[in-house]
């Protein structure tokens, strides 16, 4: 597995209030800052970063240091939140980049369309949402995740064994906020290295094990989800792919799916602990128990 990030973060100054980071970052994901191999823009109100794919967990866990320390020095006496979703003073939102929401779509694996995000009303309102999202690739054209057929069954797992355990972690208003706008469950883009997986918020930056946490889920997933493991509880039907209604080609016999995205799109936590229940079934002791610490930890606000 191949997995890469481009993290978004709210900036904040000496009083907690959200500011433009236009302010502190003027340059665009066209041009950006690169500053240990790490691309550093804004974009829209936003601080942005991404990174170059990790081919194992301790690149990945040490490009996500590097990432923190560069995106902290840009930052200098401002602070980043982990928060999902913020509103601003208007005059923060003043500047023309604050208006720019040029964003290639994403789209839906559970209705196979492109998500109708209303952006005007995001024009017209002051807050913003920001994102964690993960790139994930594949190291072989026999892979899942690079074959289009099977990747909304990937995202399909994603949802299961990434975004559910996430809400037990990550369940606030402003999750919550966020997922009204934008990261819904089977939220995604397809990308010609795999597939850009777009539901967390960026909590998971707040320590090296949240990190590592996430690292091994996408792992396991990955490497699961090519050993057949999604047959245990979802069927693919070819001839219904090609039918007029595609959606029906994805069957979930082992779950419903449709609470599965219930449960992440309200951040409904007692519903969430239902499927985690049962995505525990299939998952090693030693992931449930970095699971279970996370879920005792508690909220950090601030990338340090």
């Amino acid at each position: 597995m191949k997995l890469g990030t481009d993290p978004e973060f709210f900036v904040l100054n000496n009083h907690n209030k959200p500011i433009n980071a236009y302010k502190i970052c003027k340059n665009k994901n066209t041009k950006p800052l690169s500053v240990e191999n790490i691309n550093i823009y804004h974009d829209n109100v936003l601080l942005e970063a991404n990174t170059a794919p990790s081919l194992s967990e301790s690149e990945f866990l040490s490009t996500n240091q590097t990432l923190i320390k560069v995106l902290l020095e840009v930052a200098k006496d401002h602070k980043l939140s982990l928060d999902g979703f913020i509103e601003f003073d208007s005059d923060e939102l003043l500047l023309p980049n604050a208006k720019d929401f040029g964003c290639v779509p994403d789209y839906d694996a559970y209705t196979l369309t492109i998500n109708d995000y209303a952006t005007s009303s995001l024009k017209k309102n002051n807050y913003r949402t920001a994102g964690g999202h993960m790139h994930i690739g594949s190291q072989s054209s026999d892979d899942v995740v690079a074959n289009p057929i099977l990747k909304p069954i990937f995202i399909y797992m994603l949802d299961l064994f990434v975004g559910i355990p996430s809400v037990l972690i990550d369940h606030s208003t402003q999750t919550f906020r966020r997922r009204e706008h934008f990261g819904a469950a089977g939220c995604h883009r397809d990308k010609p290295y795999g597939v850009e997986y777009r539901v967390l918020s960026p909590f998971w930056f707040r320590s090296v094990d949240t990190q590592k946490l996430i690292y091994r889920l996408c792992d396991f997933v990955y490497h699961e989800a090519n050993d057949g493991l999604y047959k245990k509880f979802i069927n693919f039907n070819l001839d219904k792919l090609r039918s007029n209604n595609p959606v029906e080609a994805y069957d979930c016999f082992g779950y419903d799916k449709n609470g599965v995205i219930k449960a992440i799109n309200n951040c409904d936590t007692h519903n969430a602990r239902r499927f985690y229940n049962f995505a525990s079934n299939f998952m090693p002791n030693d992931l449930i128990e970095l699971i279970e610490f996370e879920i005792n930890k508690p909220k950090v606000q601030y990338l340090i």
